[in-house]
């Protein structure tokens, strides 16, 4: 059986390796040996390293996305 993805939109900002979107501020720490954030998402502790994509859902929910996966499967919305 094949399947595909539900049509959703979304909030997301990719990670520069610097700023932090506003969503996000509040549940970021630097991550000991500088390698990236450490983030407290929905899902728990994530690090988010410069490329990866801070997410916030529909429903609120902060998640962080490999910058590669999150780019092959979201396009920007018109």
């Amino acid at each position: 059986m094949r399947f595909r993805t539900k049509q959703i939109e979304l909030e997301a900002v990719r990670y520069d390796g610097h700023s932090v979107p506003a969503f996000a501020e509040g549940k970021t720490s630097v991550k000991s040996g500088g390698g990236g954030l450490s983030v407290e998402t929905d899902e728990g502790r994530r690090e988010c390293t410069s490329g990866d994509y801070f997410v916030l859902t529909d429903n609120g929910q902060l998640l962080v996305r490999n910058g590669g996966i999150f780019e092959a499967v979201f396009e920007p919305a018109a």
